[in-house]
């Protein structure tokens, strides 16, 4: 972990030194300076996270590895004789009888270390996701907007909002990766952007609530950690009689 705690505080130092540059070139764009240091800061954010990670996943091989200890320690302390109950030779015979098999049900997709904040406030909050915002039900959603942004950002482009706010909560209905959002929804970039922004402005709540009372919902769908798995237990054979 040394040597990446060391390069994440070199990209640190970069993003700083960036910052003092970009404020010195007069002749650039504002709204492009502000994406390069969003996107510079995004970049030690998703490092930092990969950093946690890391160290999560070492403190739980460290757990296993003690339980395994644990274990082995116990199959020796049966064969030595000094567990209770059970005579030292009838639990020898038992524990050399147990077949014991975790099978996973299934995979875990790998994601970025960012969490995204919109999916854990429906974790927190329970808020249930709302079907599809309809063209009749759209106006409306216009009209909401103008309570939370002085100016409506309803620009018409290559994909209109109805369609990017869809493609919001199919993601979030189906638990996909952005770049696994159908391409009928349009670039799944934008509509990150935009999910990120009306969450940011205190938006993105207002909208899921006004959506849940006209219609149905459902439950976040939400990626596990680990894989679904079941554990067989079974023997061997038969335990001899005396």
């Amino acid at each position: 972990m040394t040597a990446f705690e060391n390069s994440l505080r070199e990209r640190e130092a970069a993003v700083a030194r960036a910052t003092v540059e970009l404020a010195r070139i007069r002749d650039l764009d504002q709204t492009v300076k502000e994406a390069a240091l969003r996107q510079l800061a995004e970049d030690v954010r998703d490092a930092m996270a990969q950093l946690a990670m890391g160290r999560e996943v070492l403190a739980e091989q460290e757990k296993a590895h003690r339980a395994a200890t644990a274990v082995s320690d116990l199959v020796l302390m049966a064969r030595a004789g000094l567990l209770q109950g059970l005579a030292a030779d009838r639990m020898s015979e038992v524990i050399h009888l147990l077949d014991i098999t975790v099978r996973p049900l299934g995979e875990v997709r790998k994601r970025s270390g960012v969490s995204c904040k919109v999916t854990e406030w429906h974790v927190r909050t329970g808020t249930p996701v709302p079907a599809e915002v309809t063209e009749s039900v759209w106006p409306a959603v216009e009209e909401l907007t103008t309570t939370h942004f002085q100016r409506r950002q309803f620009a018409r482009g290559t994909v209109d909002v109805r369609t990017q706010v869809n493609g919001i909560l199919c993601r979030l209905r189906t638990g996909c990766l952005w770049a696994e959002l159908p391409a009928r929804y349009g670039p799944w970039a934008l509509a990150k952007d935009r999910q990120n922004t009306w969450f940011k402005k205190g938006f993105w709540p207002v909208l899921v609530n006004h959506l849940n009372l006209l219609g149905d919902s459902v439950p976040i769908r939400r990626e596990p950690f680990v894989p679904s798995f079941e554990v067989l237990v079974g023997v061997t054979g038969g335990l001899s009689r005396t």
